[in-house]
């Protein structure tokens, strides 16, 4: 998908997210940079650990200092440099403009708060309405992400909802205010198939209506066919991969990219062998030289452990992190 010619929603340029211990520094974040176009859905792929959420957390100002530190970078939001906005300009922003709808939607639920209010309360911090006119509106988002009986249900607490039906809550409350860009961390996590299937086509359907973009964390493939429009592939806390989702489906240009789609079971080829990717992520808190994934890939030579790979253009829309990816296009 092309940027819009008005310049992207979202522009994450070169950051860099470390984490205190006991011992030195831990970097999570090295270097991540991608755009978002208005009105698309990017999709953010990649093993846990590669630095999905982080970067989530940190587009967000949830990184907290300390332990937390934004070592370098910039995230710019409609131009607006985030990381330079006191932290209630901040506050201010998400959920008016920038929103989140977190992994685990009943450990994010107030457990002692009926879900109606907590919808609610989204509009009266950021003084939109009164207190009758919030609930009102709180009954008809409930509708709206398709929970039945919304108006009886609003008083209900979070544990008297299924995992699917917290997740439409949270979603709920993400869209209230309208938002220009909407981050879903993994919104079909730990849920059945049939409510995965539910959740993507209430996604789709939002999509539509509101034409907000949409970061989608995710390492399931077949959520990212459905619903992304361009791909950033992560790995090891870097950007290894770029390219539009059909691209990426069709001629993947890094190996990671490639040991992913391997591994994953395709209703095309029935009888195809599953390949599993051999050995562990990386450990952030060890050394890393070169490549981080030449560990674990197949087209590693001797230069992959001693030279980290540039991040190329490698033709328009596509980007790869690997020494080989020219060849691999070829």
């Amino acid at each position: 998908m092309t940027l819009d010619p008005r310049g992207s929603i979202l522009d994450i340029r070169d950051l860099h997210v470390s984490f205190r211990t006991s011992g030195s520094p831990v970097t999570v974040l090295n270097g991540v940079t991608f755009q978002v176009a208005r009105g698309e859905v990017l999709a953010l792929l990649g093993e846990s650990g590669s630095g999905k959420s982080v970067t989530a957390a940190a587009t967000m100002g949830l990184i907290e200092q300390p332990p937390g530190s934004i070592d370098r970078g910039a995230i710019l939001f409609d131009g607006v440099n985030l990381l330079g906005l006191s932290p209630a300009d901040h506050r201010r922003l998400c959920g008016e403009r920038l929103s989140l709808v977190f992994q685990d939607a009943l450990a994010a639920l107030n457990p002692v708060y009926p879900v109606g209010w907590q919808i609610a309360e989204v509009f009266r911090i950021h003084g939109r309405a009164d207190r009758k006119t919030a609930a009102l509106e709180s009954i008809k988002l409930m509708e709206a992400v398709g929970i039945p009986a919304a108006a009886e249900r609003a008083g209900h607490y979070p544990h008297q909802f299924s995992g699917g039906m917290c997740q439409r809550i949270m979603i709920a409350m993400a869209i209230a205010l309208q938002p220009e860009l909407i981050i879903a961390d993994e919104p079909t996590t730990a849920l059945d198939v049939t409510i995965q299937a539910q959740i993507v086509e209430l996604l789709k359907a939002l999509r539509a209506r509101t034409g907000a973009s949409l970061v989608l964390i995710t390492h399931d493939l077949g959520l990212v066919a459905e619903l992304a429009d361009r791909v950033v592939v992560m790995y090891g806390g870097r950007v290894v991969e770029e390219a539009g989702v059909h691209d990426i489906f069709a001629r993947p240009l890094h190996p990671y990219t490639q040991a992913l789609l391997a591994s994953q079971p395709r209703m095309d080829r029935s009888n195809a062998e599953l390949r599993p990717i051999r050995g562990i992520p990386p450990n952030p808190a060890a050394p890393l030289t070169g490549c981080a994934f030449h560990p674990r890939c197949p087209r590693a030579e001797a230069r992959c452990a001693q030279e980290a790979p540039a991040d190329q253009m490698i033709a328009p829309g596509r980007r790869s992190a690997c020494h080989f990816a020219a060849e691999m296009l070829a």
